[in-house]
Protein backbone atom coordinates (compact mmCIF):
# COMPACT_ATOMS: atom_id res chain seq x y z
CA UNK A 1 0.00 0.00 0.00
CA UNK A 2 1.70 3.27 -0.84
CA UNK A 3 1.17 6.07 1.45
CA UNK A 4 -1.19 7.69 -1.12
CA UNK A 5 -3.25 5.18 -0.95
CA UNK A 6 -2.64 4.68 2.94
CA UNK A 7 -3.03 8.76 3.45
CA UNK A 8 -7.22 8.32 1.67
CA UNK A 9 -8.07 5.22 3.72
CA UNK A 10 -7.46 7.26 6.67
CA UNK A 11 -8.77 10.47 5.59
CA UNK A 12 -12.03 8.20 5.14
CA UNK A 13 -12.16 6.79 8.55
CA UNK A 14 -12.03 10.50 10.28
CA UNK A 15 -15.60 11.11 7.88
CA UNK A 16 -16.88 8.11 8.27
CA UNK A 17 -17.20 5.86 11.07
CA UNK A 18 -18.24 2.54 9.16
CA UNK A 19 -15.13 2.87 7.69
CA UNK A 20 -13.18 3.60 10.93
CA UNK A 21 -14.50 0.21 12.66
CA UNK A 22 -13.69 -1.60 9.12
CA UNK A 23 -10.36 -0.73 8.99
CA UNK A 24 -8.87 -0.03 11.98
CA UNK A 25 -10.85 -2.67 14.28
CA UNK A 26 -11.32 -5.96 12.28
CA UNK A 27 -10.88 -7.70 15.36
CA UNK A 28 -13.80 -5.93 17.03
CA UNK A 29 -16.41 -5.86 14.02
CA UNK A 30 -15.69 -9.39 12.56
CA UNK A 31 -18.88 -9.58 11.26
CA UNK A 32 -20.48 -8.24 8.43
CA UNK A 33 -22.47 -4.69 9.13
CA UNK A 34 -26.51 -4.72 9.03
CA UNK A 35 -29.19 -2.15 8.01
CA UNK A 36 -29.31 -1.23 11.77
CA UNK A 37 -25.15 -0.43 11.86
CA UNK A 38 -25.23 1.37 8.59
CA UNK A 39 -28.46 3.71 10.37
CA UNK A 40 -26.04 4.46 13.38
CA UNK A 41 -23.21 5.48 11.33
CA UNK A 42 -24.90 7.44 9.31
CA UNK A 43 -26.32 9.40 11.94
CA UNK A 44 -22.76 9.26 13.35
CA UNK A 45 -21.72 10.65 10.49
CA UNK A 46 -24.12 13.51 9.52
CA UNK A 47 -22.06 15.93 12.34
CA UNK A 48 -24.85 16.92 14.79
CA UNK A 49 -23.88 17.93 17.78
CA UNK A 50 -26.30 15.93 20.07
CA UNK A 51 -27.16 12.31 19.02
CA UNK A 52 -29.42 10.13 20.45
CA UNK A 53 -29.81 6.52 19.33
CA UNK A 54 -32.16 3.65 20.95
CA UNK A 55 -30.83 0.66 19.37
CA UNK A 56 -31.31 -3.28 20.14
CA UNK A 57 -29.10 -5.02 22.12
CA UNK A 58 -26.74 -7.34 21.10
CA UNK A 59 -25.66 -5.22 17.97
CA UNK A 60 -22.49 -4.03 19.03
CA UNK A 61 -23.40 -0.35 20.77
CA UNK A 62 -21.07 -0.30 22.87
CA UNK A 63 -18.35 -1.30 20.92
CA UNK A 64 -19.51 1.86 18.27
CA UNK A 65 -19.49 4.09 21.11
CA UNK A 66 -15.72 3.06 22.10
CA UNK A 67 -14.94 3.22 18.35
CA UNK A 68 -15.91 7.12 18.54
CA UNK A 69 -13.62 7.95 21.32
CA UNK A 70 -11.01 5.99 19.74
CA UNK A 71 -11.54 7.73 16.33
CA UNK A 72 -11.38 10.99 18.10
CA UNK A 73 -7.94 10.11 19.88
CA UNK A 74 -6.19 8.54 16.99
CA UNK A 75 -7.21 11.28 14.37
CA UNK A 76 -6.69 14.32 17.88
CA UNK A 77 -10.35 14.85 16.91
CA UNK A 78 -10.70 16.12 20.46
CA UNK A 79 -8.74 16.84 23.45
CA UNK A 80 -11.27 16.32 26.42
CA UNK A 81 -13.21 12.79 26.17
CA UNK A 82 -15.73 12.01 28.72
CA UNK A 83 -17.19 8.56 28.93
CA UNK A 84 -20.39 8.14 30.57
CA UNK A 85 -22.51 4.64 31.48
CA UNK A 86 -24.62 3.66 34.44
CA UNK A 87 -21.76 2.85 37.07
CA UNK A 88 -18.36 4.30 37.50
CA UNK A 89 -17.20 0.42 37.30
CA UNK A 90 -18.93 -0.13 33.31
CA UNK A 91 -17.56 3.02 32.31
CA UNK A 92 -14.08 2.26 33.65
CA UNK A 93 -14.36 -0.98 32.11
CA UNK A 94 -15.27 0.28 28.76
CA UNK A 95 -12.35 3.24 28.64
CA UNK A 96 -10.08 0.36 30.01
CA UNK A 97 -11.14 -1.46 26.90
CA UNK A 98 -10.41 1.69 24.57
CA UNK A 99 -7.11 1.81 25.85
CA UNK A 100 -6.31 -1.90 24.94
CA UNK A 101 -7.96 -1.91 21.55
CA UNK A 102 -5.29 1.14 21.13
CA UNK A 103 -2.55 -1.00 22.46
CA UNK A 104 -2.87 -4.22 20.75
CA UNK A 105 -4.40 -3.60 17.87
CA UNK A 106 -2.55 -4.45 14.84
CA UNK A 107 -4.09 -2.29 12.60
CA UNK A 108 -3.73 0.82 14.97
CA UNK A 109 -0.08 -0.13 15.45
CA UNK A 110 0.76 -0.50 11.62
CA UNK A 111 -0.68 3.14 10.69
CA UNK A 112 0.08 4.88 14.03
CA UNK A 113 3.07 3.06 15.30
CA UNK A 114 3.43 1.75 18.70
CA UNK A 115 1.29 3.90 20.55
CA UNK A 116 2.48 2.34 24.45
CA UNK A 117 4.86 5.33 25.41
CA UNK A 118 1.80 7.82 24.56
CA UNK A 119 -0.60 6.34 27.19
CA UNK A 120 -0.24 7.06 30.67
CA UNK A 121 -1.93 8.20 33.86
CA UNK A 122 -2.31 11.93 33.76
CA UNK A 123 -0.95 13.71 36.34
CA UNK A 124 -2.43 17.16 35.75
CA UNK A 125 -6.10 16.33 36.68
CA UNK A 126 -7.92 17.09 39.78
CA UNK A 127 -7.43 14.62 42.17
CA UNK A 128 -11.81 14.19 42.39
CA UNK A 129 -11.71 13.22 38.59
CA UNK A 130 -7.87 11.56 38.54
CA UNK A 131 -9.28 7.97 39.25
CA UNK A 132 -8.35 5.92 36.15
CA UNK A 133 -8.37 8.74 33.85
CA UNK A 134 -5.68 8.52 31.10
CA UNK A 135 -4.03 10.51 28.66
CA UNK A 136 -3.03 9.59 24.91
CA UNK A 137 -0.11 11.21 22.95
CA UNK A 138 -0.16 13.68 25.70
CA UNK A 139 -2.85 15.85 23.95
CA UNK A 140 -6.42 14.07 24.76
CA UNK A 141 -7.78 12.92 28.57
CA UNK A 142 -10.16 10.03 28.95
CA UNK A 143 -12.49 10.41 32.00
CA UNK A 144 -14.68 7.49 32.66
CA UNK A 145 -18.04 8.97 34.89
CA UNK A 146 -21.43 6.81 36.15
CA UNK A 147 -24.60 8.43 36.21
CA UNK A 148 -24.98 10.56 38.78
CA UNK A 149 -21.54 11.22 39.72
CA UNK A 150 -19.77 14.55 39.87
CA UNK A 151 -19.19 16.40 36.43
CA UNK A 152 -19.37 20.01 37.54
CA UNK A 153 -16.17 21.89 36.48
CA UNK A 154 -14.73 19.64 34.19
CA UNK A 155 -11.74 21.67 33.08
CA UNK A 156 -8.10 19.79 31.65
CA UNK A 157 -5.13 21.87 30.45
CA UNK A 158 -7.61 24.71 30.24
CA UNK A 159 -9.80 22.37 27.94
CA UNK A 160 -13.69 21.46 28.47
CA UNK A 161 -14.63 18.33 27.51
CA UNK A 162 -15.79 18.43 23.56
CA UNK A 163 -16.59 14.80 22.91
CA UNK A 164 -19.09 12.91 25.92
CA UNK A 165 -20.23 9.82 25.20
CA UNK A 166 -23.07 8.19 26.92
CA UNK A 167 -23.25 4.46 27.07
CA UNK A 168 -25.91 2.74 28.71
CA UNK A 169 -27.03 5.47 30.86
CA UNK A 170 -30.16 4.19 32.66
CA UNK A 171 -30.18 1.08 35.13
CA UNK A 172 -33.13 -1.43 33.75
CA UNK A 173 -34.29 -2.12 37.45
CA UNK A 174 -33.46 1.80 39.15
CA UNK A 175 -35.54 3.39 35.75
CA UNK A 176 -38.98 1.79 37.43
CA UNK A 177 -38.77 4.17 40.40
CA UNK A 178 -39.96 7.59 39.53
CA UNK A 179 -37.94 9.25 42.40
CA UNK A 180 -34.42 7.52 40.16
CA UNK A 181 -36.03 8.62 36.65
CA UNK A 182 -36.54 12.69 37.84
CA UNK A 183 -32.78 12.30 39.56
CA UNK A 184 -31.11 11.03 37.00
CA UNK A 185 -32.64 13.47 34.20
CA UNK A 186 -31.97 16.34 36.88
CA UNK A 187 -28.48 15.68 36.39
CA UNK A 188 -28.40 15.05 32.81
CA UNK A 189 -29.84 18.50 32.15
CA UNK A 190 -28.44 20.45 35.25
CA UNK A 191 -25.07 18.71 35.58
CA UNK A 192 -23.53 17.13 32.40
CA UNK A 193 -25.27 19.06 29.84
CA UNK A 194 -23.25 22.19 31.54
CA UNK A 195 -20.05 20.95 31.03
CA UNK A 196 -19.81 22.33 27.27
CA UNK A 197 -17.61 25.47 27.11
CA UNK A 198 -19.82 28.23 25.72
CA UNK A 199 -16.66 29.60 24.54
CA UNK A 200 -14.98 27.01 22.48
CA UNK A 201 -15.22 26.83 19.04
CA UNK A 202 -16.68 23.53 18.15
CA UNK A 203 -18.29 23.19 21.33
CA UNK A 204 -19.28 19.55 22.38
CA UNK A 205 -20.75 16.34 20.62
CA UNK A 206 -22.84 14.82 22.97
CA UNK A 207 -23.52 10.93 21.45
CA UNK A 208 -26.12 9.24 23.70
CA UNK A 209 -26.38 5.16 22.50
CA UNK A 210 -29.44 3.26 24.55
CA UNK A 211 -31.84 1.02 24.62
CA UNK A 212 -35.21 2.29 25.74
CA UNK A 213 -35.97 0.69 29.11
CA UNK A 214 -38.77 2.62 30.40
CA UNK A 215 -42.12 5.00 29.00
CA UNK A 216 -40.10 7.61 30.67
CA UNK A 217 -37.21 7.55 30.02
CA UNK A 218 -34.24 9.88 29.57
CA UNK A 219 -33.87 8.96 26.19
CA UNK A 220 -37.79 8.78 25.31
CA UNK A 221 -37.37 12.60 26.02
CA UNK A 222 -34.35 13.26 23.86
CA UNK A 223 -35.38 10.85 21.18
CA UNK A 224 -39.21 13.77 21.40
CA UNK A 225 -36.67 17.00 21.33
CA UNK A 226 -35.96 18.92 18.22
CA UNK A 227 -32.65 19.68 19.35
CA UNK A 228 -31.25 16.28 19.03
CA UNK A 229 -30.68 14.24 16.13
CA UNK A 230 -31.95 10.78 16.25
CA UNK A 231 -32.98 7.57 15.37
CA UNK A 232 -35.14 4.07 17.12
CA UNK A 233 -34.15 0.72 15.95
CA UNK A 234 -36.08 -2.09 16.32
CA UNK A 235 -34.80 -6.06 14.56
CA UNK A 236 -38.28 -6.56 13.38
CA UNK A 237 -42.25 -5.59 13.39
CA UNK A 238 -45.54 -5.99 15.66
CA UNK A 239 -45.67 -9.32 13.59
CA UNK A 240 -42.10 -10.78 14.39
CA UNK A 241 -40.86 -10.35 10.37
CA UNK A 242 -37.18 -8.94 10.55
CA UNK A 243 -36.43 -5.96 9.39
CA UNK A 244 -32.97 -6.57 8.85
CA UNK A 245 -32.51 -10.24 7.68
CA UNK A 246 -28.86 -9.84 7.20
CA UNK A 247 -28.97 -9.23 10.80
CA UNK A 248 -31.30 -11.75 12.23
CA UNK A 249 -33.92 -13.18 10.25
CA UNK A 250 -37.92 -14.33 10.33
CA UNK A 251 -36.71 -17.77 11.53
CA UNK A 252 -34.04 -16.60 14.25
CA UNK A 253 -36.84 -14.13 15.70
CA UNK A 254 -39.75 -16.48 15.94
CA UNK A 255 -37.41 -19.10 17.86
CA UNK A 256 -36.49 -16.40 20.48
CA UNK A 257 -40.08 -15.04 20.75
CA UNK A 258 -41.00 -18.55 21.55
CA UNK A 259 -38.67 -19.16 23.77
CA UNK A 260 -39.52 -15.90 25.66
CA UNK A 261 -43.44 -16.29 25.16
CA UNK A 262 -42.36 -20.11 27.07
CA UNK A 263 -40.43 -18.35 29.94
CA UNK A 264 -43.26 -15.37 30.30
CA UNK A 265 -40.31 -12.89 29.66
CA UNK A 266 -42.09 -11.47 25.80
CA UNK A 267 -41.56 -7.55 27.69
CA UNK A 268 -37.82 -8.39 27.87
CA UNK A 269 -37.80 -9.22 24.36
CA UNK A 270 -39.80 -6.32 22.98
CA UNK A 271 -37.70 -3.85 25.77
CA UNK A 272 -34.62 -5.24 24.38
CA UNK A 273 -34.73 -6.08 20.36
CA UNK A 274 -37.85 -3.67 19.78
CA UNK A 275 -37.47 -0.69 22.11
CA UNK A 276 -40.54 -0.83 23.28
CA UNK A 277 -41.10 -1.07 26.89
CA UNK A 278 -43.83 -3.24 26.74
CA UNK A 279 -45.04 -6.23 25.35
CA UNK A 280 -47.53 -5.60 23.07
CA UNK A 281 -48.79 -9.51 22.95
CA UNK A 282 -49.54 -10.18 26.94
CA UNK A 283 -49.74 -6.48 27.78
CA UNK A 284 -52.42 -6.08 30.58
CA UNK A 285 -53.92 -3.19 28.43
CA UNK A 286 -54.66 -3.47 25.20
CA UNK A 287 -55.98 -1.60 21.91
CA UNK A 288 -58.85 -3.88 21.23
CA UNK A 289 -60.16 -4.05 24.80
CA UNK A 290 -61.60 -0.43 24.69
CA UNK A 291 -65.22 0.28 23.63
CA UNK A 292 -66.13 3.32 23.04
CA UNK A 293 -69.31 5.78 23.16
CA UNK A 294 -70.42 8.72 21.90
CA UNK A 295 -71.92 11.63 24.50
CA UNK A 296 -74.58 13.78 23.91
CA UNK A 297 -75.38 14.88 27.29
CA UNK A 298 -78.52 12.74 28.78
CA UNK A 299 -78.11 10.23 25.70
CA UNK A 300 -75.61 8.28 24.55
CA UNK A 301 -74.73 6.25 21.81
CA UNK A 302 -72.88 2.89 22.97
CA UNK A 303 -70.61 1.04 19.64
CA UNK A 304 -73.23 0.37 16.88
CA UNK A 305 -76.24 1.35 18.85
CA UNK A 306 -78.36 4.11 18.33
CA UNK A 307 -78.30 6.75 20.93
CA UNK A 308 -80.64 6.01 24.22
CA UNK A 309 -81.27 7.30 27.50
CA UNK A 310 -79.47 5.42 30.71
CA UNK A 311 -80.60 5.21 34.08
CA UNK A 312 -76.86 6.99 35.23
CA UNK A 313 -75.27 7.21 38.29
CA UNK A 314 -72.32 9.82 38.08
CA UNK A 315 -68.84 9.99 40.21
CA UNK A 316 -66.53 12.27 40.14
CA UNK A 317 -63.17 11.32 41.00
CA UNK A 318 -59.74 13.86 41.72
CA UNK A 319 -56.13 12.73 42.00
CA UNK A 320 -54.62 15.42 42.55
CA UNK A 321 -50.71 15.69 42.44
CA UNK A 322 -48.47 14.78 44.99
CA UNK A 323 -46.14 17.75 45.43
CA UNK A 324 -46.57 20.70 47.59
CA UNK A 325 -46.40 22.88 44.07
CA UNK A 326 -49.77 21.05 42.65
CA UNK A 327 -48.28 22.93 39.10
CA UNK A 328 -45.49 20.96 38.98
CA UNK A 329 -47.24 17.37 38.35
CA UNK A 330 -50.02 16.05 36.57
CA UNK A 331 -53.47 16.20 38.45
CA UNK A 332 -56.72 14.01 37.12
CA UNK A 333 -60.30 14.68 37.51
CA UNK A 334 -62.42 12.81 35.64
CA UNK A 335 -66.22 11.59 35.45
CA UNK A 336 -67.63 8.14 34.87
CA UNK A 337 -71.20 7.17 35.24
CA UNK A 338 -72.75 4.05 36.24
CA UNK A 339 -75.32 2.42 34.38
CA UNK A 340 -76.78 -0.88 36.69
CA UNK A 341 -79.47 -2.64 33.67
CA UNK A 342 -76.50 -2.62 31.24
CA UNK A 343 -73.21 -3.50 33.10
CA UNK A 344 -71.37 -0.59 31.62
CA UNK A 345 -69.53 2.09 33.27
CA UNK A 346 -68.94 5.30 31.16
CA UNK A 347 -65.90 7.23 31.51
CA UNK A 348 -67.43 10.84 30.26
CA UNK A 349 -65.00 13.22 30.80
CA UNK A 350 -61.10 12.91 31.91
CA UNK A 351 -58.97 15.73 32.32
CA UNK A 352 -54.98 15.57 33.00
CA UNK A 353 -52.53 18.25 32.94
CA UNK A 354 -50.74 20.58 35.96
CA UNK A 355 -53.24 22.80 37.54
CA UNK A 356 -52.47 25.20 40.01
CA UNK A 357 -55.13 24.93 43.02
CA UNK A 358 -57.71 27.29 41.96
CA UNK A 359 -57.93 25.73 38.70
CA UNK A 360 -57.72 22.03 40.20
CA UNK A 361 -60.66 23.31 41.93
CA UNK A 362 -62.66 25.36 39.20
CA UNK A 363 -62.10 21.57 37.10
CA UNK A 364 -63.35 19.46 39.97
CA UNK A 365 -66.83 21.71 40.33
CA UNK A 366 -67.31 21.93 36.17
CA UNK A 367 -67.73 18.49 36.18
CA UNK A 368 -69.83 17.64 38.94
CA UNK A 369 -71.97 20.39 38.34
CA UNK A 370 -72.32 19.22 34.47
CA UNK A 371 -72.98 15.84 35.82
CA UNK A 372 -74.67 16.37 38.46
CA UNK A 373 -72.35 14.07 40.07
CA UNK A 374 -73.67 12.06 43.24
CA UNK A 375 -70.30 11.44 44.72
CA UNK A 376 -67.01 13.60 44.46
CA UNK A 377 -64.37 11.05 45.34
CA UNK A 378 -61.10 12.84 46.24
CA UNK A 379 -57.79 10.88 47.32
CA UNK A 380 -56.61 13.04 49.69
CA UNK A 381 -53.47 11.51 50.11
CA UNK A 382 -52.06 14.44 47.57
CA UNK A 383 -53.87 17.07 48.88
CA UNK A 384 -50.69 19.03 50.47
CA UNK A 385 -52.18 22.32 50.76
CA UNK A 386 -55.63 21.81 51.35
CA UNK A 387 -58.25 19.56 52.79
CA UNK A 388 -61.57 18.22 52.61
CA UNK A 389 -63.29 20.98 54.75
CA UNK A 390 -62.44 23.59 52.51
CA UNK A 391 -63.48 21.23 49.33
CA UNK A 392 -66.62 21.33 51.55
CA UNK A 393 -67.02 24.93 52.12
CA UNK A 394 -66.63 25.37 48.14
CA UNK A 395 -69.49 22.81 47.28
CA UNK A 396 -71.76 25.20 49.56
CA UNK A 397 -70.27 27.95 48.87
CA UNK A 398 -70.99 27.12 44.74
CA UNK A 399 -74.86 25.29 45.54
CA UNK A 400 -73.19 22.08 44.89
CA UNK A 401 -74.10 19.14 47.11
CA UNK A 402 -72.35 15.68 46.75
CA UNK A 403 -71.46 13.22 48.91
CA UNK A 404 -67.49 13.79 49.33
CA UNK A 405 -65.69 11.06 49.38
CA UNK A 406 -62.12 10.54 51.60
CA UNK A 407 -60.42 8.02 48.91
CA UNK A 408 -57.55 5.56 50.38
CA UNK A 409 -54.33 4.84 48.56
CA UNK A 410 -53.40 1.83 50.78
CA UNK A 411 -52.28 -0.32 48.29
CA UNK A 412 -49.83 0.75 44.94
CA UNK A 413 -50.73 2.48 41.52
CA UNK A 414 -49.67 -0.42 39.99
CA UNK A 415 -52.04 -2.67 42.11
CA UNK A 416 -54.81 -0.63 42.18
CA UNK A 417 -54.80 0.15 38.34
CA UNK A 418 -54.61 -4.06 37.58
CA UNK A 419 -58.33 -3.93 39.43
CA UNK A 420 -59.38 -2.34 35.95
CA UNK A 421 -58.00 -5.19 33.79
CA UNK A 422 -60.90 -7.38 34.37
CA UNK A 423 -63.49 -4.73 33.24
CA UNK A 424 -62.13 -4.00 30.39
CA UNK A 425 -61.24 -7.25 29.05
CA UNK A 426 -65.33 -7.76 30.10
CA UNK A 427 -66.22 -5.11 28.07
CA UNK A 428 -67.48 -2.84 30.69
CA UNK A 429 -65.89 0.23 30.32
CA UNK A 430 -66.27 2.84 27.63
CA UNK A 431 -64.55 5.37 26.87
CA UNK A 432 -65.53 8.94 25.29
CA UNK A 433 -64.77 8.85 21.70
CA UNK A 434 -63.50 12.74 22.14
CA UNK A 435 -61.62 13.03 25.69
CA UNK A 436 -60.00 9.76 26.62
CA UNK A 437 -57.07 9.62 24.19
CA UNK A 438 -54.31 10.43 27.24
CA UNK A 439 -55.89 7.59 29.73
CA UNK A 440 -55.69 5.21 26.69
CA UNK A 441 -51.84 6.05 26.11
CA UNK A 442 -51.16 5.51 30.10
CA UNK A 443 -53.35 2.20 29.96
CA UNK A 444 -51.32 0.67 27.09
CA UNK A 445 -47.72 2.00 28.96
CA UNK A 446 -48.79 -0.02 32.42
CA UNK A 447 -46.76 -0.70 34.28
CA UNK A 448 -44.16 1.20 32.80
CA UNK A 449 -46.35 3.94 31.96
CA UNK A 450 -44.84 7.73 31.38
CA UNK A 451 -47.71 9.00 33.94
CA UNK A 452 -50.45 7.82 35.86
CA UNK A 453 -52.79 10.51 37.12
CA UNK A 454 -55.82 9.31 34.86
CA UNK A 455 -55.44 5.79 35.08
CA UNK A 456 -55.18 5.48 39.05
CA UNK A 457 -58.33 7.73 39.62
CA UNK A 458 -59.98 5.65 37.60
CA UNK A 459 -58.68 2.33 39.09
CA UNK A 460 -60.92 4.45 42.18
CA UNK A 461 -64.23 3.36 40.50
CA UNK A 462 -63.60 -0.27 42.08
CA UNK A 463 -63.36 0.81 45.50
CA UNK A 464 -65.97 3.61 45.13
CA UNK A 465 -69.24 0.51 44.06
CA UNK A 466 -68.15 -1.81 46.61
CA UNK A 467 -68.41 0.58 49.55
CA UNK A 468 -71.85 2.04 48.04
CA UNK A 469 -72.64 -1.55 47.05
CA UNK A 470 -73.11 -0.55 43.84
CA UNK A 471 -74.08 -3.64 41.60
CA UNK A 472 -75.23 -4.30 38.36
CA UNK A 473 -78.45 -6.23 37.87
CA UNK A 474 -78.62 -9.42 36.97
CA UNK A 475 -78.99 -9.56 32.86
CA UNK A 476 -82.59 -11.02 32.70
CA UNK A 477 -83.78 -8.44 35.52
CA UNK A 478 -86.42 -5.82 35.03
CA UNK A 479 -85.87 -3.60 37.85
CA UNK A 480 -85.28 -0.33 37.34
CA UNK A 481 -81.52 0.93 38.36
CA UNK A 482 -81.57 3.58 41.12
CA UNK A 483 -80.96 6.95 39.54
CA UNK A 484 -78.95 9.42 41.61
CA UNK A 485 -81.71 11.24 43.66
CA UNK A 486 -83.00 7.95 45.07
CA UNK A 487 -79.53 7.79 46.89
CA UNK A 488 -79.98 10.37 49.27
CA UNK A 489 -81.19 7.98 51.46
CA UNK A 490 -78.45 6.10 52.35
CA UNK A 491 -76.27 8.48 53.14
CA UNK A 492 -76.93 7.96 56.89
CA UNK A 493 -76.20 4.67 56.35
CA UNK A 494 -72.21 4.52 54.92
CA UNK A 495 -70.07 4.35 58.17
CA UNK A 496 -66.31 5.35 58.62
CA UNK A 497 -64.64 1.66 58.34
CA UNK A 498 -62.62 0.64 61.35
CA UNK A 499 -59.38 1.39 59.19
CA UNK A 500 -60.72 5.08 58.39
CA UNK A 501 -60.98 3.90 54.74
CA UNK A 502 -63.80 5.56 53.06
CA UNK A 503 -64.81 8.25 54.86
CA UNK A 504 -67.48 10.43 53.69
CA UNK A 505 -68.00 14.26 54.58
Amino acid sequence: MTDLELEEILATCVVRIEVCCGVLFPEVFYAPFSLLHKAIFKLIDEGHKKIAIAAPRGIGKTSIARTVANRAILFRLANFVVYLSNSATSAEMQTENMKRDLLTNQQVRGMFGNIKDAIGKDVLMDESFSKSSWTAYGNTLILPRGAGQQVRGLNWSNFRPDLVIIDDLENKDEIQNPDNRKKLKSWFYADLMKTEGRYSLEGTTFIYIDTIKHEDALLVELIESPEWATVQLSICDDNYKSLDPNYMTDEEIAIEVAEHRRLGTLDEFYMERMNIPISKEDAVFKQEYFRYFEDLEIELKVDEDSFKTYHLTHITIVDPARTVKLQSADSAVLTVAIERRTGKIFVRECVGKKFYPDGLYDEMFDQVRRYGSFILGIDTVGLSNFVTQPIDNECRSRNLHPMIMELPAKKSKAERVATLAPLYKLGIIHHNKNNCGRLEGQLLGFPRSKLWDLMDGLAYITWIMDKHSIYFDPMDSEEESVPDEEYDDIYNDVMMDEEGMGHII
